[in-house]
């Protein structure tokens, strides 16, 4: 009955309520407009701000949602100290060849790519040696003429007059060749950096505070191709030791003035083109071979010079007729050896058979002496080069094994007797005994074991007196401190100032003696002393 009477009432108050709405709800209708706005927007701040309030108190009363949760581990369980020492190695190649230029010029062909196979002395590339080739055919030349000459020396032993009638003859006509070089060098190559005549002489080109000075003397080559010129209709009649001194005098003296003119033109600023110094290092080829023809020459009108003389007066054998041929034929093939040295240094070659994994030149591109233009290395046999510190080469033997890149297993190979001057480390060479993925250039770690260290630095290690090595997320490194954080008692980190040595891999060298019970936060990034924190367990 009572139950009954509880529902009757229930229902009755819900009925009240009811009418109470439809009553409140007719009326809101037939309210004007301004006034139904008004009503909805009290309604609506009422609602926002409950809301708004409802969340600001559900903060309040949980403030630990604003403390940082951190997680620690004892010293002698992070320090990692007792396994092994992690260092940085890179791989490389056990034979590689870094390419230098070995002139200047124009690259005038690139033969290969990178990663491209190439055998050794095979031609990389080479650069602009046109003037180089006719030196040693120049020289070849000189060099089959003295060929011929102990020919002939060989058969006509006794004829020493006609032999040093020819080389008179090729005396003189070495000197009219001398005369058409220079004239040439300077007129088509020289004169690139020249311009229009002045009262001094022509104007150069380049930038250059000796401007003048080199006017002049450019202005004093053209006097002395002058008066050269008027000496070769009597080259015939005169002396052709005479002749020789004079042009190489002469060539000197152009040689001299080109060396000048390339150290000027070589400077910061002078503002010559590459076709200039091009031209100009034409130039100063040609005059070099000029220079050890004239010499050749002169070796071998001297030697039949003397030749002629002792035949003269009926002293001189065969046999030192030949001897005096043979020498001849050396001289040339000196100068040919010289040239072709010069032409050499013009051409790029591999050095050892590899594959290319450098290479900065293209056609077209100007080239310094002692540029880096290749790189060539055999990557199938790899090796691991990396530097330890002294206390760590206390760690290592020859023949000892490692672990590489946390995979492979390597053999120290060799360890430097001493620390290098510059950087204070000592270079260890490891070789890998198996196949790897490992590229040449790669950046890896290296696993040293401790095993090898002393006792007592084991002992040490194990009780967490250091040195330690602790993950570089646990060390704070600021201006002023090294520091490791603990948590104290009260929920808030204490600092713990350690002095740090080499880092290794993902670790930091810890010197400090430090507790082996001591748990310090494993992560102190963004964290500072005094800072409230929340301890959670390491996932």
């Amino acid at each position: 009955m009572t139950r009954i009477s509880f529902l009757a009432r229930i229902k009755a108050l819900f009925s009240r309520a009811f009418i109470w709405f439809a009553v409140q709800w007719r009326c809101f209708w037939g309210l004007r407009l301004r006034y139904k706005i008004g009503i909805i927007v009290v309604l609506a701040l009422i609602f926002f701000g409950g809301v708004t309030w409802a969340r600001s108190g559900k903060s309040a009363q949980d403030p630990a949602t604003d403390v940082p949760s951190v997680t620690v581990m004892q010293v002698s369980g992070i320090s990692g100290g007792t396994d092994s020492v992690n260092i940085l190695g890179t791989v490389q190649s056990i034979s590689e060849a870094n390419i230098l230029a070995q002139t200047n010029g124009i690259v005038r062909s690139v033969n290969t790519r990178i990663g491209a196979s190439v055998s050794a002395g095979s031609v990389i590339g080479e650069l602009d040696n046109a003037s180089e080739r006719a030196s040693v055919l120049q020289a070849q030349g000189v060099y089959d003429a003295a060929i011929a000459g102990r020919s002939i020396t060989s058969l006509q032993a006794g004829n020493a007059t006609g032999s040093f009638a020819e080389a008179a003859t090729a005396a003189r006509n070495t000197y009219r060749s001398a005369f058409t070089t220079i004239d040439t060098a300077l007129t088509n190559n020289v004169d690139t950096l020249f311009g229009v005549s002045t009262p001094i002489g022509p104007e150069l080109l380049i930038n250059s505070i000796s401007r003048d000075t080199f006017s002049r003397r450019r202005a004093a080559l053209n006097d002395l191709i002058a008066t050269w010129r008027s000496h070769l209709a009597t080259a015939d009649t005169s002396d052709p030791e005479a002749l020789l001194n004079e042009a190489q005098t002469n060539a000197q003296t152009v040689s001299t003035f080109l060396a000048d003119l390339n150290r000027v033109a070589s400077e910061h600023g002078s503002a010559a083109t590459p076709a200039q110094l091009a031209s100009l290092a034409t130039a100063r080829a040609s005059i070099d071979g000029l220079l050890a023809s004239l010499s050749a020459t002169r070796d071998a009108y001297e030697a039949k010079k003397t030749a002629a003389q002792v035949g003269s007066q009926q002293t001189v054998s065969s046999n030192n007729s030949t001897a005096s041929a043979d020498a001849t034929v050396k001289q040339a093939l000196g100068a040919l050896h010289f040239a072709q040295a010069t032409l050499e240094k013009s051409i790029i070659r591999a050095p050892i058979a590899g594959t290319i994994n450098f290479l900065s030149i293209h056609v077209g591109d100007s080239v310094s002496a002692l540029t880096h233009v290749a790189t060539v290395a055999q990557n199938g046999a790899l090796e691991i080069i990396t530097y330890v510190s002294e206390e760590n080469r206390n760690l290592l033997t020859v023949g000892e094994t490692v672990t590489v890149a946390e995979t492979y297993k390597g053999i120290i190979t060799s360890i430097a007797p001493a620390l290098d001057p510059v950087t204070k480390q000592i270079e260890v060479h490891i070789a890998l005994n198996e196949k790897s993925t490992l590229v040449n250039g790669q950046s890896i770690t290296i696993a040293l074991p401790n095993g090898t260290a002393s006792t007592t630095t084991k002992a040490s290690i194990a009780t967490s007196t250091g040195p330690l090595l602790l993950p570089l997320t646990a060390v704070k490194l600021t201006p002023s401190a090294r520091i490791v954080f603990s948590v104290g008692t009260d929920g808030r980190l204490v600092s713990h100032t350690v002095e740090i040595g080499d880092v290794r891999g993902d670790r930091i060298e810890i010197r400090t003696a430090l507790p082996g019970d001591l748990s310090i936060v494993t992560d102190v990034r963004g964290l500072s002393e005094g800072e409230k924190v929340k301890v959670v367990a390491a996932p």
